[in-house]
C-alpha cells in the first residue's frame, strides 16, 4: 500500500472547485464524477480529477461503479479532513529505537523507586500489554512507518497510563526525569510531546 501523498489534494483544495466538491460529498453516499459535476455546475473532467486527487491523498473512498467504462463513485472518509506535514529531519530506526530504549529504563527505574516491582509491572502492561517490555518495543519500533512518530506515540502511551497508575503529578516528574535521562545526548530525538 502506498503512502497518501497530500500534494494533489493541496493543488485541487487550491482550485476554485476543490472546496465546493468536497462540501458537495458531505452527507451523501456514494457519488460519480458526473453527479458532482452536475450539483455544481462544472465539466464531468474537472470533477472526475479532483474526485481522483482527494481519493489519492486518502479523503475519499473509492469504488468501482458498472458502467461501459471504467467508472468509480466516491464517498468522504469523515467530513473532517486534516492534513499533517512532519517538517522534522528523517530519524533513523536504529538511533530511535536506542532512545525508545533508553527513555523506558529510565521510566521504568523511576517508578520501581516510587511503587516496587508491582508498579513497574502494570506500567509495562499498560504501556504493552504483555509483560515483556524490550521484545515489545521492539516490534513496536519495527512496525512503525515513522520513527519520530512512534517515539512521539510511545511517550503519550507512558502518560496515559502513568496517569491512570499514579496521578497526574507523579506521572509528569517521572516523565521529565524519564525524558531526562533517556534522551540525554540525543536531543534531535526529543519527541514534541515532552511534558
Amino acid at each position: 500500500m502506498t503512502r497518501p501523498d497530500p500534494r494533489g489534494a493541496l493543488e485541487a483544495l487550491a482550485s476554485e472547485h476543490g472546496l465546493a466538491i468536497l462540501r458537495f460529498l458531505r452527507g451523501r453516499g456514494w457519488v460519480l464524477a458526473s453527479q458532482v459535476a452536475e450539483g455544481l455546475g462544472i465539466h464531468t473532467t474537472t470533477a472526475g480529477k479532483h474526485l481522483a486527487a482527494f481519493h489519492e491523498a486518502g479523503f475519499l473512498e473509492r469504488r468501482d461503479h458498472p458502467a461501459k467504462r471504467p467508472t468509480h463513485a466516491y464517498r468522504l472518509r469523515s467530513p473532517v479532513i486534516r492534513i499533517e506535514f512532519n517538517l522534522g529531519e528523517p530519524t533513523e530506526a536504529r538511533d530511535a529505537t536506542a532512545a525508545a530504549e533508553a527513555f523506558l529504563e529510565a521510566l521504568l527505574d523511576s517508578a520501581r523507586k516510587v511503587g516496587g516491582d508491582r508498579l513497574t509491572a502494570d506500567l509495562v502492561r499498560g504501556i504493552f500489554h504483555r509483560p515483556d517490555w524490550r521484545q515489545s518495543l521492539q516490534d513496536r519500533m519495527a512496525a512503525a512507518d515513522d520513527a519520530r512518530t512512534a517515539l512521539d506515540g510511545l511517550i503519550a502511551d507512558a502518560r496515559r497510563v502513568c496517569g491512570v497508575l499514579v496521578g497526574a503529578t507523579t506521572t509528569e516528574r517521572l516523565l521529565h526525569l524519564a525524558i531526562e535521562s533517556g534522551f540525554e545526548g540525543r536531543r534531535d530525538l526529543l519527541p514534541e510531546v515532552t511534558p
